[in-house]
């Protein structure tokens, strides 16, 4: 029998871009940190992991009553609302967070953030969840605002200081980690924290949820 592992993936918009992967034990030990590029790919590994929690930084569904994000398409949301519940929630949170509206600009992310997950749901076996997170939320939870934007000297210090704190075997690759991975740890230890029930869940099962740390 295989030990627990939670997986996090900071999914890129479109396969020809590498995606951070990175995977922890029950006990917060790096089992995995890597680079992957096609949806098949990152099935692949999680099959040879069967994590019991996977972590997705992309949006996993689509609000109410849109059946995709084409301007063209006559379908339209159920709410008057711009994006989903999940998006609101984190919005009166004082999180801003990308639109999941047909005006998006992260079409081809959420599209296949939402292939993703039905893939790993019908390929990979003894999955128990795959969750939606978003690791600019879950770093606010777990480290207090405000956080340092990732793309500066300053943000990547911050992060990797804080993320060595709470997850002390990732110190010997500190040097390693660039923003991607940074994200790809939040997004593991997010789904380490939901199999302990450490866990807020934002928006409504019918419609899709964001997890963040309690």
């Amino acid at each position: 029998m295989k030990y627990p592992t939670f997986f996090g993936i900071d999914l890129t918009s479109t396969e020809a871009k590498p995606s951070a992967c990175l995977g922890l034990d029950g006990e917060s030990q790096l089992v995995y940190l890597g680079f992957l590029t096609g949806n098949g790919d990152i099935v692949a590994l999680l099959n040879f992991y069967s994590p019991q929690v996977i972590a997705i930084d992309a949006p996993l569904s689509l609000p109410l009553g849109l059946c995709c994000l084409e301007q063209s398409c006559p379908c339209e949301p159920k709410f008057p609302r711009k994006n989903r519940q999940c998006d609101q929630e984190l919005r009166q949170q004082g999180i801003p967070c990308y639109p999941t509206s047909k005006k998006t600009f992260i079409k081809d992310l959420i599209y296949r953030g939402i292939e993703l997950k039905t893939r790993i749901g019908r390929e990979v076996k003894q999955v128990s969840q795959i969750i939606e997170v978003y690791p600019f939320a879950s770093k606010a939870r777990l480290f207090g605002k405000p956080v340092p934007r990732k793309t500066t000297k300053q943000g990547m210090s911050f992060l990797r200081d804080k993320l060595g704190d709470i997850l002390p075997s990732l110190k010997p690759y500190s040097g390693m980690l660039d923003h991607n991975f940074c994200d790809a740890a939040v997004a593991a230890y997010t789904a380490l924290l939901c199999h302990r029930n450490k866990v807020d869940t934002l928006g409504s099962s019918e419609e899709g949820v964001i997890v963040i740390p309690i």
